[in-house]
């Protein structure tokens, strides 16, 4: 096998499972891998590995441009997940609608943050509501108790 170049060393230099190499000028700065970037990209790769929503079932409750906070459910596992999406300049307050829950209660857990909000309970004819307040995004899962 023939040696690698000083050069090409540099660019496979390899941190876990990060390639890092010499910094490619102003130009690549927006792209290139960071330290800071790198633990960013971990945590949302490691909860979609963790939750797996893909494998889930969508369910058509909310209707975009119509519906605000925009919103998405998806059921899986027995368990309702959600998704509220708001403007990163003006962050959302007031109430978050929880539709598709069967009458019951509920532990209600935002999932990228790994915060407890508590308890909501359903019941025939009426939706559960939330109070939150986020910006960009807040991200719930939602299981019976």
């Amino acid at each position: 096998m023939a040696p690698i170049s000083p050069r090409r060393s540099e660019w496979v230099a390899c941190r876990g499972r990060s390639l890092y190499g010499p910094d490619p000028g102003p130009k690549y700065k927006p792209v290139n891998l960071t330290t800071e970037k790198e633990e960013h990209w971990k945590k949302w790769i490691g909860l979609y590995n963790e939750k797996m929503l893909s494998k889930g079932n969508f369910l058509d409750l909310y209707v975009y441009g119509y519906d605000s906070p925009e919103a998405y459910a998806i059921e899986k596992d027995g368990k309702m997940y959600y998704a509220f999406f708001a403007d990163q300049k003006v962050p959302f307050s007031g109430d978050v609608e929880l539709r598709g829950l069967k009458p019951g209660n509920y532990h209600v857990v935002d999932y990228a943050e790994g915060k407890d909000l508590g308890a909501v309970q359903a019941s025939d004819g009426k939706i559960p509501k939330l109070k939150a307040e986020f910006r960009d995004h807040l991200l719930l899962e939602v299981s019976a108790q």
